[in-house]
């Protein structure tokens, strides 16, 4: 490459990177101020700038996400020139409106930069069609600025593959956490890089679409209990933390708690933590302490600083309560941290649905929401668990339900429309006829408003049927 295009191809990236930095300071502009504020203007401003440099008589500025990557002008342009949230962020709005990519034009006005970056807010808090946004752009912005939309064959390509990507990430992510516990049982230092690095992959596979993710946590693997319910926790806890509207930063230090809450453990001897029987009061003094020793392990492991405190912080609180009940001794009532509280939600959630040495049946999904309801409730922050079950839904993902057609199906989806969360999405198992189904996927909410919609009838027990939810999930 010779110096010259060297020296462009630096300028360009340069450029790109203020570009996109400025886009998403236009967004928050548009959410904090009216229309025409000074802010909004020198903002808009700074976007005509960069679009004329990148532009230089070329054609217009083309701006494309593929998969987790942004391009301008068919340039990659790297996370870490910008940074992790600004890029992410970036990527899951044209991604909640169903965009791959946009053309900006040297002559767009700042009114046209405000008016897309209002529209995009509301497109993307499902406020408005996707449709009607580009319909008002062409009226209202005439064609500096030109949206290019994900069709509908595409739509199902990129679903099918981020399938595929979140079984890798959920797989990659147990795998990490076994590297850790071999590291640490030989007095080696923890790879943390690796661990912020999954933990940044679940952050936008659940971006994409929350569903494949979560639907992994139903996979529950008896005697890698420790790695598989630790993953479980990290990616209910992300995706709690997204639902309740956490900052990107703490839904990744969330994440990274989960995935490091268990440490513990690891000082736990193999004899005691598989036990099927009542523990003695040694036995169970020795459990208890992995809280103390998880918190030890990760406060040296990941250093001394705010936030790694509160990352060893969730291993020491995971198994308090909010009315003071639970262990280590708790100071206060109500004097868990916002994490902590997060963790030990997700954590008892997920420990319930799991079987265990002393419980070989797990709870079904539905009647661990319950029990946490009616009667935990006083154990968890209340409006952490309100928001906890409206995540789960009416069906949560993995519940065996018998339809109104007589077919059995298992709960992979949930609609995005509220009052459309008693359809859920299901793969079949059994056909209505008593035959055999190959899995196929029903989106109960697409007849909803027929005259006699096939509906849920009641849940059942996956073990009494036989069924083994993962067969319809892997």
């Amino acid at each position: 490459m010779s110096e010259s295009k060297r020296e462009i191809d630096g300028q360009l990236i340069l450029w790109s990177r203020e570009l996109i930095s400025n886009w998403m300071a236009l967004f928050r502009a548009v959410r904090l101020y009216e229309a025409n504020n000074d802010a909004i203007e020198q903002l808009g401003e700074k976007i005509r700038e960069k679009v004329g440099q990148i532009e230089n008589g070329a054609g217009d500025v083309e701006m494309t996400v593929r998969y987790d990557s942004i391009f301008v002008s068919g340039e990659r342009i790297r996370e870490s020139a910008i940074g992790s949230s600004i890029y992410h962020g970036f990527i899951d709005l044209l991604h909640a409106a169903r965009l791959k990519g946009l053309k900006i034009d040297e002559a767009v006005t700042n009114a046209e930069l405000e008016l897309f970056a209002r529209l995009l807010l509301q497109v993307s808090a499902g406020e408005r069609p996707t449709e009607e946004m580009v319909s008002e752009l062409k009226i209202r912005a005439s064609t500096h600025i030109e949206l290019d939309l994900l069709d509908e064959e595409e739509d199902l390509i990129n679903e099918v593959d981020q399938e595929r990507v979140a079984k890798q990430i959920y797989m990659r992510s147990i795998g990490i956490l076994k590297g850790v516990f071999d590291s640490l049982r030989k007095n080696d230092r923890i790879n943390a890089r690796r661990i912020k690095r999954v933990v940044q992959q679940m952050i936008e596979s659940l971006n994409f679409n929350p569903e494949n993710l979560l639907n992994l946590t139903n996979l529950k693997n008896y005697d890698e209990y420790t790695f598989n319910h630790s993953v479980n926790v990290s990616v209910l806890g992300i995706a709690l933390g997204r639902h309740i509207g956490l900052t990107r930063q703490q839904v990744y230090l969330i994440g990274q708690a989960g995935m490091l809450h268990d440490l513990g453990k690891l000082s736990v001897p193999k004899q005691i933590l598989n036990k099927a029987g009542r523990l003695t009061p040694e036995e169970r003094k020795a459990i208890k302490l992995h809280s103390i020793d998880g918190f030890l392990t990760a406060a040296t492991q990941l250093g001394v600083s705010e936030i790694s405190l509160d990352i060893a912080l969730a291993s020491y609180e995971h198994h308090m309560n909010i009315d003071g009940t639970g262990y280590p001794t708790v100071p206060a009532a109500g004097a868990m941290g916002l994490f902590s509280r997060i963790i030990s939600l997700v954590d008892r959630y997920d420990a319930m649905t799991s079987s265990r040495v002393y419980r070989k049946q797990p709870i079904p999904p539905h009647k661990a929401l319950a029990i946490m309801f009616h009667s935990q409730r006083s154990q968890y922050d209340k409006g952490i668990l309100r928001y906890f079950m409206n995540m789960m839904g009416i069906f949560p993902l993995g519940t065996v339900v018998r339809l109104s057609d007589d077919s059995l199906g298992v709960v992979v989806g949930c609609p995005r429309e509220p009052k459309l969360r008693h359809f859920p999405v299901v793969k079949l198992v059994l056909a209505a006829d008593g035959g055999g189904a190959s899995a196929e996927k029903l989106d109960l909410s697409a007849t909803a408003k027929d005259s006699e919609p096939i509906r849920v009838e009641e849940i059942v027990d996956a073990h009494e049927c036989g069924i083994e939810v993962m067969d319809y999930i892997l």
